[in-house]
């Protein structure tokens, strides 16, 4: 069996999570009998019948990028009659909100994004962003978005009609939890038991750990009024010593066996550069019609699975075929593979141009390693005039990598000149070469070999847990290959390897 990366469940009955490791944000979720399905922020969608394991099914991040909808942020993923929905806004000046739809989830394909529009701004000047679809008690849809406001929609659910009206304040945040600011945003809705349930996040994604939170209301009427719950914050971190920080950003999901559960997004303590991490908890309804999470279960611990779900195949592989074009997913955020002319397959190995002076001023191909301690592998065959290596990357501005070029190794640490020197570089006598990288308690240290098999470490390692101050929208933490100079390289082997340490 091809081993993949970390899935939660632990193989007893029970889950631990997270339920994706990496920045898998903003999730939205939806049923379609016993399929669920997932869309994450960038356009990632993924499929599931158990809620713990779950399969990449494609991305539409290539296609959006076409229509300048780039990096959209918090997507909404429904579905209403035989139509499958998308809804985000685009993370530009604009800030545009767009709808894409399908008729096929599984596979597709989408039709190009509909530009619904620019989001507006309140009196008070807070900009509308996080768009939800909901429909009132006569069938009208309708367009949620932040601060509790709502645009009406065309009965085909792609444009918006009128202006939006605000149905709801912001939840109320007690004193003595440090936030960001209230910042209401990512709605999402479910239908129970005569009521229209409403979870918002409040409090700032990026802020303190105590900063994220989610916040419930319900209504007869998606017009109004809206009653805030009892149990409010639904999910909460009440203090920095605890393992999951500013959680937020709640979908509602139920299974066919009638448990319910809540998905959402949060930070892996002392993690920011892993970025937004996917977590499940289950939720309960209680006597007095509202939900909460049962009393004594936490994000740490370990969970029941819910109840007579198939396992799918999870996650990406950890050794990839780069004789293949049909790459995983895992690599599909690249600029590289979206520029396409970059790349091409040979017999020998996946094949890529060089391009810029060094690290920081080429794109890499990056990929989704999935574990808390890993080590990276790779061989490259470099070109002449080529240089080329393996990287852990952020951005630009904060990565470092090993590479070979024009005889000799040298390391890259975010513009440090000092690794430039001689003494810092180590020379090479063959166009191939074998590079490691090792991710261990946040330090990146750099490994080279002749035949994979006994190492040198070039002993210049990197404290890459500086390089997020805090997790961000889109960039975290990833190994990957990069290619800078002028020629090509030829990268033949690529793998992940978990490196057994502490969980959490």
């Amino acid at each position: 069996m091809t081993k993949r990366t970390r899935s939660a469940d632990l193989g007893n009955g029970t889950y631990l999570n997270p339920i994706m490791f990496g920045n898998y944000s903003d999730p939205s979720i939806f049923r379609d009998g016993e399929d669920y399905y997932m869309l994450l922020i960038d356009g990632l969608v993924l499929h599931s019948q158990d809620l713990v394991n779950w399969e990449p099914l494609y991305t539409l991040h290539e296609q959006m990028a076409k229509f300048e909808v780039n990096h959209p942020w918090a997507p909404d993923l429904v579905k209403h009659g035989d139509t499958y929905y998308y809804y985000a806004f685009a993370n530009t000046e604009k800030h545009l909100l767009f709808v894409m739809t399908t008729k096929d989830i599984k596979n597709g394909p989408w039709t190009d994004p509909i530009i619904m529009g620019v989001a507006d701004d309140t009196p008070e000047g807070d900009e509308l962003i996080d768009p939800a679809l909901v429909f009132d008690l006569a069938g009208k849809p309708w367009l949620f978005m932040s601060k509790n406001c709502m645009y009406p929609l065309s009965d085909d659910c792609t444009e918006i009609i009128g202006p939006f009206k605000q149905v709801a304040d912001d939840p109320p945040i007690p004193d003595e939890y440090d936030i960001e600011g209230v910042y209401t945003e990512g709605p999402k809705f479910c239908y129970h038991n005569g009521y229209y349930y409403l979870m918002v996040a409040a409090g700032g994604t990026l802020g303190p750990a105590t900063a994220h939170g989610v916040f419930a209301y319900r209504a007869k009427d998606i017009h109004g009024p809206w009653e805030l719950s009892p149990y409010n914050p639904i999910s909460h971190t009440d203090s920095s010593r605890e393992t999951w920080w500013t959680k937020g950003h709640a979908s509602f999901i139920d299974t066919p066996d009638g448990e319910w559960y809540i998905l959402y997004h949060g930070i892996l303590k002392g993690y920011l550069e892993q970025g937004r991490m996917l977590l499940m908890e289950p939720i309960e309804w209680t006597d007095d019609g509202w939900f909460r999470i049962p009393e004594g279960v936490r994000p740490d611990m370990p969970l029941p699975m819910p109840k007579n779900g198939k396992k799918v195949t999870h996650g990406y592989p950890l050794s990839v075929d780069l004789t293949n074009p049909g790459l995983p997913l895992a690599w599909q955020d690249s600029n590289v593979i979206e520029q396409n002319e970059r790349l091409s397959f040979t017999p020998e190995g996946m094949k890529l141009r060089a391009e810029g002076e060094d690290l920081n001023t080429t794109d890499p191909i990056l990929y989704s390693a999935g574990f808390e301690n890993f080590e990276v592998v790779a061989e490259m065959k470099v070109g002449a005039g080529a240089g080329g290596g393996l990287t852990m990357y952020t951005t630009k501005d904060a990565c470092c990598g090993i590479a070979l070029k024009d005889g000799s190794i040298r390391v890259f640490d975010q513009h440090k000149p000092l690794l430039k020197k001689k003494f810092n570089t180590r020379d090479w006598p063959s166009d191939s070469i074998f590079f490691k990288l090792r991710y261990y308690d946040h330090s990146v240290s750099h490994w080279y070999s002749a035949d994979g098999e006994n190492w040198t470490k070039l002993n210049i390692c990197a404290y890459v847990a500086v390089y997020c101050a805090h997790a961000n929208y889109h960039t975290w933490l990833r190994p990957g290959v990069f290619a800078y100079g002028d020629g090509e390289i030829i990268v033949k082997s690529f793998e992940i390897k978990e490196i057994e340490g502490p969980k959490f």
